[in-house]
């Protein structure tokens, strides 16, 4: 069962994050020869002010990422 874990900082909407799940999917399947309901597919979303990029927080380095309205209603 391969496992891919991708780690990216919050700021992209749920529908390209759900296309990106569907296509990581088909390419490891179809990469290592095994049916796609085998794999797993983590994506691991990040706040900006906790993701660091030469020893400051995302959000200095890079500016303000757009807000994301479900962040506000996830436990």
């Amino acid at each position: 069962m391969p496992l891919v874990r991708i780690d990216l900082v919050r700021g992209r909407d749920k529908a390209m994050l759900m296309r990106l799940v569907e296509e990581v999917s088909q390419v490891v399947a179809r990469t290592l020869d095994t049916p796609i309901d085998r794999v797993r597919v983590l994506v691991n979303e990040v706040d900006p002010d906790l993701w660091g990029i030469g020893g400051v927080p995302y959000s200095v380095a890079r500016g303000p990422v757009a807000r994301d309205p479900e962040a506000d209603q996830r436990p």
